[in-house]
């Protein structure tokens, strides 16, 4: 009654297995052949169906039972966990080409199939076959009844007498060499490192339900800067004025829009002072929507400043103004006057001498990198929804290029979250000016010229021949240097 079980031998198994190197298959076909688990089981298995601590496998369904994992079957799932990227379906075995899809029950017997052909099995193999060899292996060995047809999640006596007549037929003649005892494709010491550094799975996190990467909008999130608004905060009510000092992309702005968005407070948010009319237009606008009634179009800038003063109200606004390092010196003398009638927030790139009289009037307050702890936590809050093969990998190159600056992360994890999947490689093409940090070195180019024209005047006056002839070496090494120091900017 043999025939009646389709199933493969020891060589079959062995030619089989040999030929898969793609982590997810080789998962596929390793549960097959080692827990014997129906087709349909498989492709219902959640991110949450294997119990890695107690190295388990929770099948879902109908025959929900729990079936232990051998060290083979445990590292082949393990690795597929590393490779698979974090996608909002919940189901363990996703495609890996093009949009992500749950795995369909036509795509695992194709890949069956694939690697079947690849094998030169001459017959039919499909999921079946693969849980047959299973079956039969498991009824050879020396297992109770109720054990095997428990982790076969089966009860029918039929069904299990016929494992039980397969199990007991002779193997067929190989005509290979002797029939091989085990299906473990892995060389002993490729076994052996995986028995004493098994492969540490990846733990799926959890997604949203919305699509795509998130877009962090300035009255939606602040990450890393509690302590900096509360600062802020307790200044603007002490009616002092605040000035937030940082570099280009280190999220001043991102500050002030959170900032201006705060509900139940009187603000004007102004994206630059320059011009100058311009700002103060926008100003009258706020605080007197009807103000060319009574000031002239072409009124001039401290007619205007004074019909603002006079119409700022009891509770003036606070004025929140981006970019302040764009002033004119021309004027400075206005920006004060607005100084005088209201608190302001504003932010710089640098503190320029030219405005040192501005600068003076208000609290300053520097805006640094984000610390590590943050950075990290800004990059899984904007990934959170993409496809990530490498999770670990896009954190380290993004930490490493943005030099942990708000903007450069945002721009980094963007150039990805086009990617239906962002794999390995599309990682690695992710790049970022905030990373390259520039040094000027014409101090040094400076210091070695002097030093090169003196040795020089020392060899002529001492008459030293070979010592004019290395100054002059030395001069032009110099230059060449400055050349490319300056060509590279």
């Amino acid at each position: 009654m043999s025939n009646q079980i389709e199933h493969l031998n020891t060589n079959e198994l062995k030619a089989f297995l040999n030929g898969v190197d793609v982590p997810r298959d080789r998962a596929i076909l390793t549960l097959f052949l080692n827990t014997g688990i129906f087709l349909n089981e498989l492709i219902d298995l959640k991110i949450d169906s294997i119990d890695w601590k107690g190295r388990a496998l929770k099948v879902p369904g109908n025959r929900s039972r729990t079936v232990p994992l051998n060290d083979q079957t445990y590292e082949a799932l393990a690795k597929w966990s590393k490779d698979r990227p974090d996608v909002q379906s919940n189901h363990f075995f996703i495609t890996t080409k093009g949009e992500v899809k749950d795995l369909s029950a036509r795509a695992v017997d194709k890949l069956i199939r694939k690697y079947a052909d690849q094998a030169k099995i001459k017959r039919r193999v499909n999921a079946q076959v693969l849980r047959n060899t299973f079956a039969v292996r498991l009824f050879k060995e020396e297992i109770s009844l109720d054990k095997a047809t428990a982790i076969l999640g089966i009860t029918d006596p039929q069904s299990i007498n016929r494992y039980i007549q397969a199990a007991k037929q002779p193997a067929p003649t190989p005509t290979t060499p002797k029939e091989l005892k085990h299906v473990e494709s892995q060389s002993k010491m490729a076994r052996l490192a995986s028995n004493v550094f098994p492969t540490k799975p990846k733990i799926a996190k959890p997604m949203s339900d919305v699509k795509g990467p998130m877009i962090p909008n300035p009255e939606e999130i602040i990450i890393g800067r509690e302590g900096t608004i509360e600062e802020i905060n307790f200044n603007l009510t002490k009616n002092r004025s605040v000035l937030l000092i940082g570099e280009l992309g280190v999220g001043k702005t991102h500050i002030l829009k959170h900032l201006s968005k705060k509900p139940g407070q009187n603000i004007i948010y102004i994206q630059s002072p320059s011009p100058i009319k311009s700002m103060l237009t926008q100003i009258c606008d706020k605080i007197n929507p009807d103000w060319k009634k009574e000031v002239n179009s072409r009124a001039a800038t401290r007619e205007i400043i004074d019909f603002i003063a006079k119409n700022k109200g009891a509770s003036p606004p606070v004025l929140i103004i981006d970019n302040l390092n764009k002033l004119k010196i021309s004027d400075v003398d206005s920006f004060l006057a607005l100084l005088e009638n209201f608190t302001i927030l504003g932010a710089t790139e640098e503190i320029t001498p030219k405005l040192k009289q501005l600068w003076w009037k208000f609290k300053q307050i520097e805006i640094k990198p984000l610390s590590k702890e943050s950075a990290k936590k800004l990059i899984r809050y904007l990934s959170q929804n993409l496809s990530i093969s490498d999770y670990d990998l896009l954190e380290t190159r993004v930490m490493t290029l943005s030099s942990r600056l708000p903007l450069a992360i945002v721009d980094m994890v963007h150039q990805v979250s086009h990617h239906p999947v962002v794999t390995r490689d599309s990682v690695r093409e992710v790049y970022h000016e905030a990373g390259i940090r520039y040094r000027d070195w014409t101090a040094a180019v400076v210091i070695l010229w002097a030093l090169a024209i003196m040795f020089r005047f020392v060899a002529l006056g001492t008459h030293s021949f070979e010592g004019y002839i290395l100054a002059g070496f030395g001069m032009a090494t110099i230059m060449v240097m400055r050349f490319f120091a300056f060509r590279g900017r």
